[in-house]
């Protein structure tokens, strides 16, 4: 829709015979002139500056730029040639597509996603621009104004309870935006997620299929998060087709930043359940820190891993390898992941896939470790006194 806007600024800048520098119509007179919302409308004008056809002066209006002579800046001063070709866009040569990836954090997994999407950027002839929402608002700001910058945008959404508004108005729009690993469900966008609900299914299946019963299940809280509620909705519905009661004492909601932060350190909370529930024997947790969490609780417990307790977490971090007893996890493949998001955004860009948003999921995997073991059912026997007895970690 933006791009037929920018065909129509055009023209009207024939048809009204606009000389260089004469004022274009403003965003508000471009939105009651079509029935558009001024979104589409400044993305337009934005395109049409990318471009070179015009040039935009904060507070001031946008302005019909000379054909070969040279462009401005926002504040009115000269950009040089150079400047100017790349802020074109490819108006002058560079014909490689803009595109930009906005995420909350980098940590273990969000950083081997940029390091994948960089590669599938490269492989599609594009540019990637990273950029990090500080919060939910900076995040609305940062789409907004990336939205004139770039042909496209890959949105890693911040944990919250609906759909990023900003997100929701580019995609009404026409503006090709795609979200990676988090689903809202009722919004019409275009999402490529990995499939977490199988992925914990998988996980609570190989406990029972190594003869564990009593299965807990540590989580943060959902908050709007999809991925973690999936992982949730995997581990009951796997108890459930194997007819293991549901018991809600078993399942531990835990604030992430005890976790991902400080998971070696002391958790009452974590040593409370543990206490509390000491017929588990096995835990399935929603990430890999939660899991460590769990191993360094269990562990001041006089409880080893796996011989205890059985143990898996979810991601497969750089975390999960460097535990003392490795860590069985899930896996989620940042290279699939990335493939499918970058073409699923670039069909978008070429007007493919029709107007119906689409959902994409990617197939996780089982990574099998140290810390997961058969339940023979036999209880391992505890030395008489702490002092003498308490395992090491090993």
């Amino acid at each position: 829709m933006y791009r037929e806007t920018a065909a129509k600024v055009e023209r009207i800048i024939q048809t009204r015979m606009l000389k260089p520098h004469d004022p274009v119509p403003s965003e508000a007179e471009l939105a009651a002139m079509f029935g558009i919302s001024r979104m589409t409308a400044k993305l337009a004008l934005d395109l049409l500056a990318r471009q070179g056809r015009v040039y935009r002066l904060k507070r001031r209006g946008t302005f019909l730029a000379e054909a070969e002579s040279a462009r401005l800046n926002e504040d009115g001063t000269e950009i040089p040639d150079s400047a100017a070709d790349a802020s074109a866009g490819g108006a002058r040569g560079d014909a490689r597509r803009r595109i930009a990836f906005v995420l909350p954090v980098l940590d273990s997994y969000t950083s081997r996603l940029v390091s994948a999407l960089e590669t599938a950027a490269r492989a599609f002839d594009s540019e990637l621009m990273i950029r990090l929402s500080k919060d939910a608002a900076d995040e609305e700001a940062s789409l907004k104004q990336l939205a004139g910058e770039v042909d496209g945008i890959l949105l890693f959404a911040r944990g919250r309870e609906t759909m990023s508004p900003a997100a929701l108005e580019l995609r009404e729009t026409g503006f090709p935006i795609v979200l990676i690993d988090r689903l809202f469900t009722g919004a019409a966008m275009d999402f490529v997620v990995h499939d977490s609900f199988q992925g914990m299914y998988d996980m609570v299946k190989r406990f029972i299929e190594a003869g564990h019963r009593e299965i807990g299940f540590v989580t943060n809280p959902i908050h709007g998060v999809s991925s973690i509620d999936e992982r949730y909705k995997g581990y009951l519905k796997a108890l459930i087709d194997h007819e293991i009661p549901v018991q809600s004492q078993y399942i531990l909601v835990v604030e992430r930043v005890n976790s991902q932060t400080h998971y070696w350190e002391g958790n009452p909370e974590m040593e409370g359940f543990l206490k509390a529930n000491r017929k588990l024997t096995a835990v399935a947790c929603g990430d890999d820190y939660l899991a460590a969490a769990v191993y360094y609780t269990a562990a001041r417990m006089n409880k080893t891993v796996p011989e205890d307790l059985s143990l898996s977490g979810f991601s497969d971090s750089e975390l999960a390898q460097m535990l003392p007893v490795p860590l069985t996890t899930v896996a989620q493949p940042a290279d699939e992941h990335a493939r499918r998001a970058m073409q699923t955004l670039l069909d978008r860009m070429h007007g493919k896939g029709g107007k119906k948003p689409v959902t994409v999921k990617i197939k996780t995997k089982i990574i099998e470790r140290m810390s997961l073991a058969v339940h023979t059912g036999i209880p391992r026997l505890k030395p008489e006194t702490e002092a003498s007895g308490r395992r090491k970690l090993s």
